[in-house]
C-alpha cells in the first residue's frame, strides 16, 4: 500500500512542477461544452446491463506490473497463473490489469516497447483470457511519470502516447472482445480541453489498427479519473465503442484511516455515497454508456464492521445503478497472493454476493471484546438485515440453540448471545487473544462471523523514548503486548503548547495518517521517521485502540 502513497506523492509533485504549464495552455479554446455539462450525441454499442452482468464483480491486479520501475519493484513478486484461478474461484467475472510500460519504452521517434515486456504483458493478459475474464488493459502510473507533460509538451506527448498505444494495439488487435483497452489511469497535468483531445486521439489510433479493435471496447475518462470532471468537463468521445470510468475512494479520510477518522457508516453517510453515485446514471447510463469504477476500496486498517458496510453499501450502489465496480487490490489489503489466502474472506464474499445484486445482511460488532477478569454478560448484536432471514448461528460445525444460547428480538435485528453461551466459548481462558468464532447465517447474501475476544488493557515494554534530532534514523519501534486489543488511530501533540506534532502539515487536528505516519507490525506499535522528523520539542503521542477507549501513552523527548 505504502507504495501507492509514493506513487501519489510523486504525482503531486509533478503536477506542481507543471501547472505554469498547464496555466499558460489557458487561453486555449475550450472544447464544445467542456465548461458545463457534456453532450450525449449517442449511446454506447453494449447496453450497460449487458457489461454488468458480464463483468460485475471485477479486481485489480495491482502494484504488479504497474509497480515502478517494472513488475516486482514494489510489494508484490512477479505475478504467477494460480493467481488468476484464484481470483475466478473467489467469484470475480473481470481482472484489471495495471500496466506501467515507462521504463520499457525506447527513446524516439519511435519509442518502441521492449519486446521482453510486451511479451510479459501478453502473457499475464492471456492467462486471465483463458480464464475466461473480461480483462482491462491499460496505460498505468506513465500518467504522471510522462503523460502529464501533456500540459506544455502537447504535440510531443501526443506522438509519444500514440506510438505507444499503436503498438500495444497492434499486439492485441485479433486477441478476444472480452479485452478492453483502457487509454490512461488518473490522467493529470493537462487541460479539461487537452485530456478529452487525448481520448479521442488515442481512440483513432486504436480503431486504425484494425482486427477486432475496430469494435473492441475501450475505456475513457475525465482528469484524475475523478468523478467530478467526468461529470462536468468530460466529453463522450465520437465512437460507438466506449465505456466511461473513475475511481471512487471517498471519504478519503475514512478509506485512508488519515486524520482519526475510523469508522463509517451513518444514515447521512450513506445518503452521500449515493448522491456521489446517482448523478453518473443519470447522465450517462441511462443515456445508454456503460461505467466502469475502474478503482475503490479501503486501504487502511478499518474497523472491521465500517469497512463491511462500506463495500456492501458502496458495490450494492453500483450495482444498483448498473456501473461495474473493480475492487483495487495492492497485494497488502485483500489476497494475500503468497499464501493464496483472503485477509479478509468475510469482506470477498461480501463484495462478491453485491456485485451480483445479492442483498447482504451486516452485523455490528464485527468485534466482541470481553475484558478479562470482569464477569461475563448477555451480549447484543445488532443485525441489518437487508432483506435477509437469519437461519442460524454456528460455532465451527455445532449450530447453537435459540432460546439457551441467544435469542432473537426486534423482528430478527437484534441477537442476545447468552452470558452462559460466551463462557462456554471462552472455556475458562486467560490468555488475551480471539477465542471463538460465531458464523451468522442468511437464507442468500454473504455470512458473517463475530470474532469473540479476550483482552486485557495493553502493555508497552517502554513508555518513554528519547532522540536527536541530529542522528534520526529509520522508524521509532515501540515494543508492546496488545492483549487483544487493536491498533485504531494516532494523535499526538507538542507537550508545551498543546498543538499539533505535525501543525506544519495541518494545524486542524493531532490525529496522524495510518501507515504514513503509524503502523503496528508483529504486534509492535511504530512512528514513521518522516514523523519524528517533525518533532521540535517534547511530545506525547495516544495510541487509541479498539474497543473504543482503550489507550496506550507514550512520551518522546527530543534533544539536539
Amino acid at each position: 500500500m505504502r507504495e501507492k502513497w509514493l506513487a501519489l506523492c510523486l504525482k503531486s509533485i509533478i503536477l506542481f512542477v507543471l501547472i505554469i504549464g498547464t496555466v499558460l495552455l489557458s487561453a486555449v479554446p475550450k472544447a464544445s461544452g467542456t465548461s458545463g455539462p457534456a453532450k450525449q450525441a449517442k449511446q454506447s454499442s453494449i447496453a450497460p446491463t449487458d457489461l454488468l452482468e458480464n463483468m460485475s464483480p471485477g479486481w485489480n491486479l495491482g502494484n504488479t506490473l504497474d509497480a515502478v520501475p517494472t513488475e516486482g519493484s514494489w510489494n508484490n513478486p512477479p505475478v504467477r497463473e494460480h493467481t488468476l484461478d484464484d481470483i475466478r474461484d473467489a467469484g470475480f467475472k473481470s481482472v484489471r490489469i495495471p500496466v506501467t510500460w515507462d521504463s520499457h519504452i525506447g527513446s524516439a521517434p519511435g519509442y518502441p516497447i521492449d519486446t521482453a515486456w510486451m511479451n510479459r504483458v501478453e502473457e499475464v493478459t492471456d492467462w486471465a483470457l483463458e480464464r475466461e475474464f473480461y480483462v482491462v488493459l491499460n496505460i498505468h502510473h506513465d500518467s504522471w511519470l510522462w503523460i502529464s507533460r501533456m500540459g506544455n509538451s502537447q504535440q510531443e506527448t501526443l506522438d509519444k502516447l500514440g506510438k505507444v498505444w499503436k503498438q500495444i494495439a497492434e499486439r492485441f488487435k485479433n486477441k478476444s472482445e472480452r479485452l478492453l483497452f483502457e487509454i490512461v489511469n488518473e490522467p493529470t497535468g493537462m487541460s479539461a480541453y487537452q485530456m478529452n483531445l487525448l481520448n479521442q486521439e488515442m481512440l483513432n489510433t486504436i480503431r486504425s489498427t484494425g482486427g477486432k479493435n475496430s469494435q473492441r471496447l475501450v475505456i475513457v475518462g475525465g482528469l484524475e479519473d475523478n468523478k467530478d470532471e467526468l461529470l462536468h468537463s468530460f466529453e463522450p468521445p465520437d465512437d460507438d465503442w466506449i465505456v466511461l470510468t473513475y475511481h471512487y475512494y471517498s471519504p478519503w479520510d475514512y478509506v485512508s484511516n488519515w486524520w482519526g477518522r475510523t469508522t463509517w457508516g451513518s444514515m447521512a453517510e450513506i445518503s452521500e455515497m449515493e448522491q456521489d453515485i446517482r448523478p453518473v446514471y443519470e447522465k450517462f447510463v441511462r443515456e445508454g454508456y456503460p461505467v466502469i469504477i475502474g478503482e475503490y476500496g479501503t486501504l487502511g486498517a478499518n474497523e472491521k464492521h465500517s469497512k463491511w458496510l462500506y463495500h456492501d453499501t458502496f458495490v450494492g450502489l453500483a450495482h444498483k445503478y448498473q456501473m461495474i465496480p473493480m475492487w483495487w487490490d495492492n497485494g497488502n489489503d485483500q489476497f494475500d497472493r503468497t499464501v493464496r489466502q483472503w485477509r479478509d474472506p468475510v469482506l470477498k464474499d461480501i463484495v462478491i454476493q453485491a456485485g451480483r445484486g445479492v442483498p447482504n445482511a451486516i452485523i455490528k460488532p464485527a468485534d466482541l471484546f470481553i475484558k478479562k477478569g470482569q464477569s461475563i454478560s448477555d451480549q447484543t448484536v445488532d443485525i441489518q438485515l437487508n432483506g435477509n432471514t437469519l437461519t442460524g448461528i454456528y460455532q465451527k460445525s455445532e449450530q447453537l440453540k435459540e432460546g439457551s444460547d441467544y435469542t432473537v428480538g426486534n423482528a430478527g435485528k437484534t441477537v442476545s448471545i447468552k452470558a452462559s453461551c460466551l463462557a462456554k466459548l471462552m472455556n475458562g481462558s486467560k490468555q488475551p487473544g480471539a477465542k471463538a468464532k460465531l458464523t451468522f447465517t442468511f437464507h442468500k447474501g454473504a455470512i458473517q462471523v463475530l470474532d469473540i475476544i479476550l483482552y486485557d488493557d495493553p502493555k508497552l515494554e517502554k513508555s518513554e523514548f528519547t532522540i536527536s534530532q541530529s542522528a534520526i534514523s529509520g522508524d521509532l519501534k515501540i515494543p508492546a503486548s496488545l492483549n487483544g486489543t487493536k491498533l485504531a488511530t494516532v494523535k499526538g501533540v507538542v507537550d508545551s503548547t498543546g498543538r499539533p506534532v505535525l501543525e506544519e502539515v495541518w494545524s486542524w487536528t493531532p490525529y496522524l495518517n495510518y501507515d504514513e505516519d503509524f503502523y503496528e507490525k508483529d504486534g509492535d506499535l511504530y512512528l514513521r521517521e518522516r514523523v519524528l522528523k517533525y518533532l521540535k520539542s517534547d511530545s506525547t503521542f495516544t495510541f487509541e485502540l479498539w474497543p473504543k477507549g482503550v489507550e496506550a501513552v507514550v512520551k518522546v523527548k527530543v534533544t539536539p
